[in-house]
């Protein structure tokens, strides 16, 4: 009878065992069920990330494709607009013509300047020289355009001279020159002449000295690019 009540007690503790087991088991059952649906939950979010991300990429690299088409587009604009510059200038430059950049202006430098006496429009023999070059260098490149500009000094016209002004003194200065380089055989339509009294001088000095006065008394040459071509081609940029 002892040996059969301590069964009894062994089976139901076992009893006890396995019901306990079978509890854990249903726990572990429903704790693996949640973690695949959390596990599904999870995998179809990063699905979406991916994919979203994916599109991202896409977009990106549409938007680069896209890109690099207009830089692509602006490097063959900047290039045809450094070609125009190029044959815009390449007349002057290939033609002998020694450039300067002055008061905004393109200037044709000469290996000596036009000056003249006080009040006088007379070119002299040296002048005639460095004339005859330029004519020759304007012949040969007949493209080639310059503005001629006349100058003068401070000094008032007197009463009864024979010019007005500085400002009609200087024009006739400019258009002096320009008939001698037609003289010379230089076609007139690639000469213009204008005159610019005394607003620009060269040289100054406080004194106002006789040497600087005669540097001031002078014609200048300005280069009358072609710059249609620049306008049309930055208009398209």
């Amino acid at each position: 009878m002892n040996d059969k009540t301590t069964i009894d007690e062994v089976l139901a503790e076992n009893q006890q065992m396995v019901e306990n087991l079978k509890k854990n088991v249903a726990t572990l059952e429903s704790e693996k069920d949640d973690l695949g649906e959390t596990l599904k939950s999870e995998t179809t979010r990063l699905s979406d990330e991916v994919a979203a991300v994916k599109d991202d990429l896409m977009s990106s690299k549409g938007a680069m494709e896209e890109m690099e088409t207009m830089v692509a587009a602006k490097d063959s604009q900047l290039t045809m607009m450094q070609e125009r510059i190029s044959a815009t200038f390449d007349v002057y430059t290939k033609g002998g013509f020694n450039l300067s950049s002055q008061n905004n202006n393109l200037m044709i430098n000469t290996p000596s300047p036009i000056r003249f006496r006080s009040g006088s429009t007379r070119v002299d023999q040296d002048s005639k020289m460095v004339l005859n070059d330029l004519a020759e260098k304007l012949k040969n490149n007949p493209m080639v355009k310059i503005l001629v500009e006349g100058h003068t000094d401070s000094v008032p016209m007197k009463s009864g001279a024979r010019f007005r002004n500085n400002k009609e003194l200087s024009m006739a200065r400019a258009s002096r020159v320009v008939d001698e380089l037609v003289k010379l055989g230089v076609s007139p339509s690639q000469l213009a002449a204008t005159g610019r009294g005394d607003t620009m001088p060269k040289f100054q000095d406080e004194n106002d000295s006789d040497e600087i006065r005669a540097m001031n008394r002078r014609t200048e040459f300005v280069v009358m690019a072609n710059v249609g071509p620049l306008f049309e081609a930055a208009q398209g940029m």
